[in-house]
């Protein structure tokens, strides 16, 4: 059977001499050339021959680099020794995780003539590297953090880099993909932290976000609100058998889009991994616990930003100084929340400084405490769905005195559970003053809700973390739901480049 040869021929192309730009032809040393042999049924077979020039082409590419990179080290260990020091290897190769696979290479020292080290290529033009640390590259961190671990797992994502790269015995394992995708998290986060806390200070809040210089900020002190003419003629539209001044009379104002920025913000949790037991300690008690990440959406003029943190406090203070680094002090701030009293109560907290802050409860969020408290007050379905007939479409028009004495009127014999009655009784209580007309605000065109909150939280947390029986460390959780946002944002490759991010609302 006859044998055919392919030959691999791999070199970096210089740059020309003439207007900086590199030649198009690429010089080709017999040092870099490889050959494969190959059989007459393989080369005529497309499948067969392609993987035997891939199984080449990668092992080639990581020689042809090893190779450059090492010649590359000696010349600047050579261009650092003056006379009498003397150019060594390192005993310890340099180890790089890229995209064409896992390799290494020698590095250089310069001892002088006490034997002492003056230069160190491994330290002191590449970047220096721990005891058991690969370098990682840009194109390795796009695929495997970008594409990989914030889309798969990481036992399927090690598994897919390392058979791209033909490096399935010898390639990067789960666990280090998993540790050093925390570690990245956990570097953006520490970022965040930095730059929230200089933001905060330069605009005259301290580190806990209290004000603390307010002639540094000129904020918005009167709301811009859509004009009372179109207010009135989009509620002769939808009032119905509603009296149209009572439909005007909702404390929640008709802010003007180009005004405003819109917040969504929501708490989003996982399973968490159980704490490893002492030999001998007794088991604590059976309860689910769980990793929690809040997550902020930022909108204003079609741009957003999703922000993301492992506590309220610590999310609100990125959200401060997002909004300080954006000039979006001298406009109102729409929250839309779930109607949690912590949370609520959080945002008002840390806001007080601002006069144009609002709060609209979201209605998926109003909708389905109606069902899911009514429900346990009611006696049977039957009854509740009577119930929420009436009580609905009082509070999709913004009417909640209404709703809540349709709620005291209830026959106390369809009553099944007085206390989850004053629980629903409180909640609207409560929420009054965030309980806008939504009939109203969908007339006008402005959000009713946080549904993109919700979906960064989907994006973010949920669709990774929560499936298959998959439980988190507090930090593993958190550090993964960073790296995610980076992909959100589009701020990966400034991340992974330069390790700063712009931290601006992007299209």
């Amino acid at each position: 059977m006859s044998a055919y040869e392919i030959k691999i021929r791999i070199e970096l192309a210089p740059k020309a001499e003439t207007d900086n730009k590199p030649m198009n032809n690429v010089l080709v040393s017999d040092d870099n050339e490889y050959s494969l042999s190959i059989s007459e049924e393989e080369a005529l077979n497309i499948d067969k021959c392609e993987n035997a020039v891939m199984k080449t082409a990668y092992p080639s590419i990581r020689d042809a680099l090893s190779t450059h990179l090492e010649s590359l080290s000696k010349k600047k260990a050579s261009e650092k020794a003056q006379t009498g020091q003397q150019v060594t290897s390192n005993l310890k190769p340099y180890r790089i995780d890229g995209e064409v696979g896992r390799f290494e290479f020698e590095t250089h020292s310069v001892l002088n003539e006490a034997g002492n080290v003056v230069y160190n290529s491994a330290t002191d033009f590449f970047p220096a590297l721990g005891a058991k640390e690969y370098y990682r590259t840009l194109g390795f961190k796009q695929i495997a953090y970008f594409y990989g671990d914030t889309e798969i797992s990481f036992r399927k994502t090690a598994k897919l880099i390392n058979r791209f790269r033909y490096q399935e015995s010898a390639g990067t394992p789960y666990r280090t993909l998993q540790e050093t995708t925390q570690k990245e998290g956990e570097g953006v986060i520490d970022y965040l932290k930095v730059k929230t806390k200089r933001c905060l200070l330069k605009n005259g809040f301290d580190e806990d976000g209290l004000l603390i210089s307010p002639e540094k900020n000129i904020f918005q002190t009167k709301t811009v609100v859509i004009d009372d003419d179109n207010v009135r003629e989009a509620a002769e539209k939808i009032k119905g058998q509603y009296d149209i001044d009572k439909l005007l009379e909702n404390p929640v104002c008709f802010e003007s889009p180009e005004s405003t920025a819109n917040v969504s913000i929501d708490d989003v949790k996982v399973k968490r991994q159980e704490e490893k037991r002492v030999k001998g300690q007794e088991p604590r008690e059976n309860k689910k616990k769980y990793a929690h990440n809040t997550i902020c959406h930022v909108e204003q003029g079609g741009s957003s930003y999703t922000l993301n943190g492992g506590t309220i406090k610590e999310v609100l203070l990125y959200l401060l100084a997002f909004i300080l680094e954006n000039g979006l002090t001298k406009m109102r701030i729409q929250f839309f929340t779930d109607g949690h009293k912590a949370l609520n109560e959080a945002i008002l907290n840390f806001f007080s400084w601002h006069s144009d802050i609002g709060i609209i409860l979201d209605w998926y969020h109003l909708e389905k405490k109606c069902k899911e408290q009514l429900s346990m007050a009611l006696k049977g379905r039957h009854v509740r769905n009577r119930i929420l007939k009436v009580l609905m479409p009082l509070l999709w028009h913004g009417l909640t005195s209404e709703a809540i004495d349709c709620l005291r009127e209830i026959n106390v014999e369809e009553i099944k559970n007085d206390e989850a009655m004053e629980k629903m009784v409180a909640y609207l209580e409560r929420n009054r003053n965030y309980i806008p007309c939504y009939a109203l605000r969908k007339e006008l065109g402005l959000r009713n809700g946080s549904s993109i909150g919700e979906k960064m939280n989907d994006l973010i947390v949920s669709t990774r973390q929560k499936h298959n029986g998959m439980a988190w460390s507090k930090c593993g959780s958190v550090a993964l739901a960073t790296v995610t946002a980076l992909k959100r944002n589009n701020e990966s490759d400034k991340w992974f480049e330069e390790k700063e991010l712009d931290f601006q609302l992007a299209a």
